[in-house]
């Protein structure tokens, strides 16, 4: 996640000599012989500054593992297998020592959460804030591990409210995006009546947090596979594992931004949605549908949001971009410093990704959802716990506070009424000099809102202007509504009739 393009410097053979006995081979101490696993080296591989030349170079990345990116360095860590350095060097790449081959160590991962730990916790919090928490097993893992979704709330049983989504651990090696999420429940948990603003978001929405999307690879890592990326999917009595982040209906193996190989760390899956963390998510959404969602991953510290695939075109990016550079400048990164994030889409701060879980929610469920690359590329995936735990989790804080406040203090407010709300959906279009422009897609590509509740709860997050509901019952138009949303104010609708 790039070979000087315009200027290749090509590395000698005897560069090359010193610099695969410098790295050496990481230790692989599985402890099943059924997983699929080749020790890997880490490089740090130059890239070009130029937005075009670098989507080149980390194409012709592709076929290697890319483990993040800096674009403040031109800069891509990846992971090579050992027969791997020959092919680097004729793509005319040059080749770095990288600083994460000394970070992946035993004592800088076992301070974090475990699959175990993560669910006794989540149990912890569950029994000592009752009146504001429900904890739901939203699936179950091929390896019979629940995934748990923590519901934070001051009326949990309160549908017709906003909701808001925050997941981590797609990808079993990204262990400090689980540490994120955690902290985040402890936060809004220890809030309540302290805080007037968390205060405000538990009395006026529900908060639902997924620490651990993937507990069996994570598992992996945890037994030493230090590297694993995918989850426990198993074939030929191996576990090759499937990226979860790649298997999401949406887009599914539609640009190259996903591999069919199974060997490959990328592996979209046999058919869409095959995997049953992609099936949990799906329906979790479904079925709660929230307004805004961050899915955390981990490292090139960047905000990304929907399209992975560079030929899409988001209706919505005027609204992304606003909440983005919102978020933008009140996250500070590794070096302490504030606005330095990269904001945009994958294809331009890095390589087209198809199947992702963010383009999911928002083509499918109208999420306004975002992936958020934690810590640098000094710290990686493991970086030392006892040093960057508290620091990062902290430094995000205020990005997925900025994420509520905007998304909930601007846009609208309503609850459709009538006899029968089945097959009920809307658009909002936006008037833009006279000129009515379908928010949701004039090409239909992005799916119609579906209301928030069986009540016919509806929120939508909208910048400044005139706008319009297209109110739909089996595809024929039952209403339509014109309304003002104003800077930093929700407009109430109240009840609409059908």
């Amino acid at each position: 996640m790039p070979r000087q393009s315009g200027s290749r410097f090509p590395i000698s053979q005897r560069v090359l000599l010193a610099l695969i006995g410098s790295i050496g081979a990481l230790s692989m101490n599985i402890q099943s012989a059924a997983l699929s696993s080749a020790p890997k080296r880490i490089v740090s591989v130059k890239i070009s500054h130029d937005p075009v030349r670098r989507a080149e170079d980390l194409r012709d990345l592709a076929s290697f593992d890319i483990l993040g990116v800096s674009l403040e360095e031109n800069l891509a860590e990846v992971a090579l297998e050992q027969n791997s350095l020959d092919e680097l060097k004729e793509k005319g790449f040059q080749i770095q020592f990288s600083p994460l081959n000394a970070q992946l160590q035993r004592e800088n991962l076992e301070p974090y959460f475990t699959p175990t730990e993560v669910l006794d916790t989540l149990s912890s919090l569950s029994q000592n804030y009752p009146s504001l928490t429900t904890l739901r097993t939203i699936g179950i893992t091929r390896r019979k591990r629940p995934i748990q979704a923590l519901f934070i709330s001051a009326q949990p049983k309160n549908q017709n409210q906003p909701t808001l989504l925050f997941n981590a651990m797609h990808h079993a090696r990204e262990v400090m995006t689980t540490e994120v999420v955690m902290h985040m429940a402890q936060v809004l948990l220890n809030g309540y009546g302290t805080d007037p603003e968390v205060t405000h978001w538990l009395d006026s929405a529900r908060i639902i947090l997924v620490p651990q999307v993937n507990p069996d690879g994570n598992q992996f890592v945890h037994e030493g596979q230090n590297m694993w990326r995918k989850n426990a999917w198993e074939t030929e009595g191996r576990s090759f594992g499937v990226d979860i982040n790649r298997n999401y209906p949406a887009l599914w193996g539609s640009c190259n931004g996903s591999s069919p190989n199974k060997s490959s760390d990328s592996f979209r899956g046999p058919e869409a949605a095959s995997e049953p963390e992609t099936k949990a998510m799906i329906e979790l959404v479904l079925s709660e549908r929230p307004i805004a969602n961050i899915s955390y991953h981990a490292f090139s510290e960047m905000i990304l949001y929907p399209y992975g695939c560079r030929k899409e075109k988001n209706p919505s990016l005027e609204l992304f971009k606003s909440i983005g550079a919102e978020m933008k400048a009140n996250i500070v990164d590794d070096a302490g410093r504030k606005g330095t994030y990269a904001l945009g889409t994958p294809p331009e701060l890095l390589y087209e990704a198809d199947g992702t879980d963010a383009d999911w929610q928002f083509r499918e469920a109208g999420v306004l959802a975002f992936a958020m690359e934690v810590n640098g590329r000094m710290q990686g995936f493991q970086p030392s716990h006892k040093r960057w735990r508290d620091v990062t989790v902290a430094r995000q804080e205020e990005g997925w506070k900025t994420l509520i406040r905007q998304t909930l203090q601007q846009g609208v407010q309503g609850r459709l009424v009538g006899r029968s709300l089945a097959g009920v959906s809307y658009r909002i279009s936006r008037a833009e000099n006279g000129v009515w422009e379908d928010f949701t897609g004039e090409d239909k590509s992005v799916k119609p809102f579906r209301t928030r509740s069986a009540d016919g709860f509806i929120f939508n997050t909208l910048l400044p202007g005139t706008y319009q509901f297209n109110i739909y019952q089996s595809d024929d138009l039952k209403k339509s509504v014109t309304f003002e949303v104003s800077k930093d104010q929700v407009t109430q609708l109240g009840d609409i009739r059908l």
